[in-house]
């Protein structure tokens, strides 16, 4: 389906890919630098997975249909702060269960989340140790932005990976 446009850009790949609405999780590139693990690497599955929590944080704008103009803004979840489970972010992004967990541990110690564990009643069964995601937004500009700030960014040290596999095994 081709669309007629007024401007073109001269460049028909570039034209036709316009054509495309693209939406959902945006991943910043500095995260590549600023996400690692002790060898330096990018954490990919720490990465996607913030990726994916900053969506669920950024609002939703309702416009005025007539002029177009944002008239309020809303949350995307219910509760006061994310839900999510690490099995549901290990099957969303195709990651093993202990994957999922070791980066959101990885995401905490780095402090760009905290894990909240609730107790909650659904529909009268009592849950426990349901997980919450709290953003962390200051830390997410350093990462984001780590030329704005003069302190350079704190590496995991020699608390990385390895304490993060005793705490998921232990």
């Amino acid at each position: 389906m081709s669309v007629m446009r007024e401007y073109t850009t001269g460049n028909r790949i570039v034209d036709a890919s316009a054509e495309i609405s693209i939406t959902g999780n945006i991943t910043p590139q500095a995260w590549y630098k600023t996400i690692v693990k002790e060898t330096g690497k990018p954490h990919l599955a720490a990465i996607v997975i913030l990726s994916d929590i900053v969506y669920w944080y950024r609002p939703t704008e309702l416009r005025d249909e007539s002029t177009g103009q944002i008239i309020a803004i809303r949350k995307k979840f219910k509760a006061d702060l994310l839900q999510r489970s690490y099995q549901q972010i290990a099957e969303q992004f195709g990651l093993s269960k202990k994957e999922a967990t070791n980066a959101i541990i990885f995401l905490e110690k780095l402090g760009v989340i905290k894990r909240v564990f609730r107790t909650i009643n659904l529909n009268g069964l009592v849950v426990n140790n349901v997980l919450y995601i709290e953003l962390i937004v200051e830390k997410l500009k350093e990462l984001t932005y780590p030329h704005c700030y003069d302190a350079p960014i704190p590496s995991m040290g020699d608390r990385g990976e390895d304490i993060v596999e005793e705490i998921v095994e232990g």
